[in-house]
């Protein structure tokens, strides 16, 4: 009978050891399945996007009749946002943009604003400049015509 149990505590010593020799392997040595599948679940790296350029224009002179006061002359500054492979393309047309803006600007009657305007009141002159842009340079071109400030020259 001894012999017997003897033989049970040293088969369940034996159990003890291979289930604690196994956890230490899961747990430590073994490589771990969920990095893997982790890895390749993540999605690819995004397309680097081409950052905008920004190519500047000369000054233009816009004139604009705040409320209760006389027709005034503002100098208005803009860029043209554009991107990057269509730069030598604005480039090379410029001066027929600048003609045509200069067109543009001075037609028409003086732009309404209130008594003390910011660039803000005047962004209805980036609209109005879109139209002679996609023209001359054609649609996609230039992305957009951006009104950066206006100078009020003293008197």
């Amino acid at each position: 009978m001894r012999k017997i149990a003897l033989i049970l505590i040293g088969l369940i010593a034996l159990l003890a050891l291979a289930g604690g020799g196994y956890a230490i392997y899961s747990m430590f040595l073994a490589p771990k399945p969920h990095a893997e599948d982790e890895a390749s679940k993540d999605p690819p790296p995004p397309i680097p996007v081409k950052r905008p350029a920004f190519v500047p224009l000369e000054p233009f002179s816009v004139y604009v009749k705040p409320e209760g006061q006389p027709v005034r002359e503002v100098i208005a500054i803009f860029n043209l946002e554009v991107p990057p492979d269509n730069v030598p393309k604005v480039n090379e047309k410029m001066f027929m943009l600048r003609d045509r803006y200069i067109g543009e600007l001075l037609k028409g009657p003086p732009i309404e604003v209130p008594a003390r305007f910011t660039a803000k009141d005047l962004y209805s002159l980036r609209d109005r400049l879109q139209k002679p842009t996609d023209e001359v340079f054609g649609k996609g071109v230039v992305t957009q015509v951006l009104l950066l400030n206006i100078i009020s020259p003293l008197k």
